[in-house]
């Protein structure tokens, strides 16, 4: 490729946003009723410690480095008429060695909506307004970090189709609150979730969500169901909220007792704390979450995940293989997440933004606390239509008989995002 060719792949590729409005056509001079596509795709190469006893394809590995698509969405929305909205998003996730030959294109949400008013909109379809927190409905096209903490969620992967199932909803503005309440039939259990997380195949109740918050300064846009879960503005806007969530489904568990099998409800309780603004007029910012969940998935659950695993599943210790540990589980879990922006340079538009993750999780399961931490820098190119992410994880490993943390390793990511 010629120095020229290449110069003009770098200008387009740094220069998306000039592309994105192709995306979008009105139908009206005010702009009120359009349709609008969106692409985006992020894209790892990743290094990880792994978990003591860990294979690929049953050879021992104690460290491994591979390239992926840890992401990708094509979304289309549109404002039919000032009171019918319509919205649609394919894609995948983890699109890695293991996974290359079996991707496919899903359908992750479609949903009908009727606007009565601001403070009331009514919807149905496949959604993602079942949980209970902020980031149920994380936007992970604006992430702090690199990846959503799915403890807010239902069942990740196992109720439900990567944290949606098919249900209806109402939200809206009443005043400084912003609100969405949720109603949606779960997915069966296989016979392996059943005999791994002892899930009930005998009762299929209805899942039940709701959260709400108040919005102390700007408001936040709910025009989608991502658009609420925003991880950074980039020193665009001023927010500050408090929301309070809370998730629920009967029966979910079931655990035989002496000659008879008892049956656990599902709950989940979240209360937490978002801010995001500008400190100056050099446009440096701060973003902060605080989040607070109580849960119950049955006495003693303890779900161990590897994200974007490459991993045979078997593993030496209470984590199992590969980059896994233990992330959702009966009692309380704390996440804290910090971001700095730094002011913008006078030379050009690059942004830069160091964050800082942190999670407390106290399980019934376990005999230790599971604390895990990140560290990162975003580099935006041009917001997060085109932004870089070098990012850090560590986690505890957890001895299989005591139940305690005995070692520690970590994960080191570079990502690649580009939307339009």
């Amino acid at each position: 490729m010629k120095t020229k060719d290449i110069f003009i792949a770098l200008v387009v590729l740094f220069s998306v946003n000039s592309y994105a409005q192709l995306l979008k056509h009105t139908f009206d001079e005010k702009g009120e009723t359009y349709i609008q596509a969106g692409v985006r795709g992020q894209f790892w190469g990743r290094y990880v410690a792994t978990n003591p006893g860990t294979t690929i394809n049953k050879e021992p590995v104690s460290e491994t480095f591979d390239f992926s698509v840890r992401r990708y969405r094509i979304s289309f929305q549109a404002q039919i008429k000032k009171n019918l909205f319509f919205y649609m998003q394919l894609g995948n996730n983890n699109i890695n060695q293991k996974t290359i030959r079996s991707s496919d294109v899903r359908l992750l949400d479609m949903l009908g909506e009727y606007t009565f008013s601001n403070k009331f909109k009514l919807g149905v379809g496949k959604l993602s307004f079942t949980g209970a927190g902020r980031f149920v409905d994380i936007a992970n096209g604006s992430m702090l970090n690199l990846d959503p903490s799915v403890h807010q969620l239902f069942t990740l992967n196992q109720l439900d189709d990567t944290g949606r199932n098919i249900g209806m909803y109402a939200k809206g503005q009443l005043g400084k609150f912003d609100y969405n309440v949720s109603i949606h039939s779960m997915a069966i259990p296989t016979d392996a979730q059943v005999t791994d997380f002892n899930y009930s195949r005998k009762y299929t109740s209805l899942g039940y969500s709701t959260y709400v918050k108040y919005e102390f300064l700007e408001d936040e846009s709910n025009r989608t169901p991502y658009s609420g879960g925003v991880g950074t503005y980039i020193g665009k806007k001023k927010i500050l909220n408090i929301g309070v969530g809370y998730g629920y489904k009967s029966k979910m568990f079931e655990r035989t007792v002496g000659a008879n099998k008892t049956y656990d409800d599902h709950r989940n309780l979240g209360i937490d704390f978002f801010m995001d603004m500008p400190i100056s007029a050099k446009n440096n910012a701060i973003t902060a979450y605080l989040g607070y969940n109580n849960l119950f998935f049955g006495e003693d659950y303890v779900r161990n995940i590897g994200v974007n695993s490459i991993f045979d599943s078997s593993g030496t210790s209470f984590n199992g293989g590969g980059n896994a540990f233990p992330v959702i589980g009966t009692g309380n879990t704390l996440l804290l997440q910090l971001g700095y922006l730094l002011s913008k340079s006078e030379k050009n538009n690059t942004r830069y933004q160091p964050y800082f993750g942190w999670k407390l999780a106290d399980f019934e399961g376990l005999n230790q606390s599971v604390n895990s931490y990140a560290l990162g820098l975003n580099v935006y190119f041009n917001g997060h239509r085109s932004k870089l992410t070098f990012g850090y994880h560590n986690r505890p490993i957890f001895d299989a008989t005591t139940k305690k943390v005995d070692s520690r390793k970590g994960t080191y990511v570079i990502q690649y995002q580009i939307e339009i």
